[in-house]
């Protein structure tokens, strides 16, 4: 696990290096988010700042490469979480801050030589207006997506019920698929802006957005959506056939995420091959409301917009309701963060993260954060101590590492339940009518004397 994290913080590493060299690029003549006149886009002083920029984003991903190989010896899974996040976050902060660094380089070149763009007045295209969205695909593209979606819940729930997560999925799956409808719904109003002073090319460059990006949102729908079905194909399917739909939709979604960046860079390359075509470019300069890459306007009544590199759509924090989105994202990814870690953090360093309690009525398991298990005494079938689990196991709710199991699983084709630490033995393995139960406990005679009081009770209730 540890060297699949760090190969993985490395390969994040060098993609962030490669997508943030896009804003160095030229596009509608902005540059590091600097608004530039176009006869100066190619000047020595503007094209050392860029090339530098580059280079440190190069830089900044070795660096960070080197920093991460702590992650290869880290022994606890928590901890190892914990690192990788902060290295995830960290670079992120740290590529942020090189770009601010860089644009405030090219805004002093700017301001320096004095190139002021000159002032043109508002060109208003009514036609552009009244067809802005011809291209724009229909809404019937995401029936589809909305069919599975509700289709995958429907059936997930009416097999499984509400336990183990279903709702959880079911519920991500519909927020999912609302989300990109509610995109396709911000581009379809977002308004007309002539950037040349023809009005063919106008029309071709806004089509080309929005057809692009409202096919973007439909197709991502779409390959998201069988997500729902995933609570219940993890149970009624077999476990080879489950392995291989798994890794066949992960290198699914990989394939998608690298054709949506090849989509969108295309995209960005006809627009700029369009207005290359113009004789006379409209400039825009909008300095003032982007900081840094955010969009900060108390005037445009927009919540999202266009961002100015012409590959992602940008959230007005100078709106409430811009503020307001950003903060339940941050909020939202707060808790998953606290969610995944508390757990293991418990797991790691607690004397006896899981526990086992006996009753006159049955058999209690309980974990950090999860629900606990009530075994009747009736419903047990055979109670043993074993060496290992069976090889033949999938995870369908809980958490899986290197150091311990927990949660619902699949065991050689039957639902099971564990709390298991890898590296200790015995494993108390209790059988029922429905389902297995596995348990471990940091001290192994622990394990052992459970497994021996348990035995002297269904003696006596025999």
């Amino acid at each position: 696990m540890n060297f699949f994290l760090y190969l993985l913080l490395v390969g994040f590493n060098f993609l962030m290096a490669f997508t943030g060299r896009i804003p160095a690029n030229p596009h509608k003549n902005v540059i590091l988010e600097t608004t530039l006149p176009k006869d100066k886009l190619q000047d020595e002083q503007v094209l050392l700042v860029s090339k530098t920029y580059k280079k440190r984003l190069v830089q900044l991903a070795f660096i960070f490469s080197i920093i991460a190989l702590p992650i290869l010896l880290i022994p606890y899974d928590s901890l190892t979480l914990f690192y990788f996040m902060l290295m995830t976050i960290g670079l992120i902060g740290a590529s942020f801050y090189l770009e601010v660094v860089y644009i405030r380089k090219m805004t002093a070149v700017k301001v320096k030589n004095n190139w002021i763009l000159p002032t043109k007045p508002i060109l208003v295209d009514t036609r552009l207006v009244v067809n802005k969205n011809r291209k724009l695909i229909s809404i019937w593209w995401f029936l589809p997506s909305v069919l599975m979606t509700l289709t995958g819940c429907i059936y997930s729930v009416q097999t499984l019920g509400l336990s183990n997560g279903t709702w959880l999925i079911c519920l991500i799956s519909i927020l999912m698929t609302g989300m990109f409808l509610l995109f396709y719904y911000f581009i379809a109003r977002f308004p007309v802006k002539p950037v040349t002073s023809d009005e063919m090319i106008n029309q071709k460059v806004n089509d080309q957005m929005r057809h692009h990006w409202s096919v973007l949102m439909a197709v991502s729908a779409f390959v998201l959506s069988p997500f729902a079905f995933l609570p219940t194909s993890s149970v009624t399917i077999p476990y080879e056939r489950m392995m291989v739909f798994s890794i066949g939709y992960a290198v699914l979604i990989l394939g998608f995420v690298i054709f949506t960046f090849y989509y969108l860079f295309s995209s960005r390359k006809k627009q700029d091959y369009l207005i290359a075509q113009a004789t006379e470019y409209r400039y825009s300069d909008e300095d003032q409301y982007w900081k840094y890459g955010i969009y900060m306007n108390p005037n445009d009544k927009r919540i999202m917009v266009p961002d100015r590199i012409g590959m992602n759509i940008s959230v007005n924090l100078g709106r409430p309701a811009g503020k307001l989105a950003l903060g339940i994202t941050g909020i939202l990814v707060l808790i998953a963060l606290i969610a995944s870690s508390v757990p293991m953090l418990i797991s790691d360093f607690s004397s006896n993260p899981f526990d086992l309690t006996t009753t006159h009525t049955g058999i209690s398991l309980s974990a950090p954060l999860n629900q606990r298990k009530q075994i009747a005494w009736s419903d047990i079938e055979s109670v043993k101590l074993v060496d290992s689990l069976p090889s033949d196991k999938l995870r369908i709710y809980g958490t899986a590492t290197e150091n311990y199991l927990t949660g619902e699983f699949q065991v050689n084709g039957q639902p099971a339940y564990l709390l298991v630490l890898t590296n200790k033995k015995p494993i108390l393995e209790i059988k029922t009518k429905e389902k297995f139960y596995y348990y471990t406990n940091k001290d192994s005679i622990l394990t052992k004397k459970y497994y021996q009081n348990i035995q002297a009770i269904r003696e006596k209730k025999q």
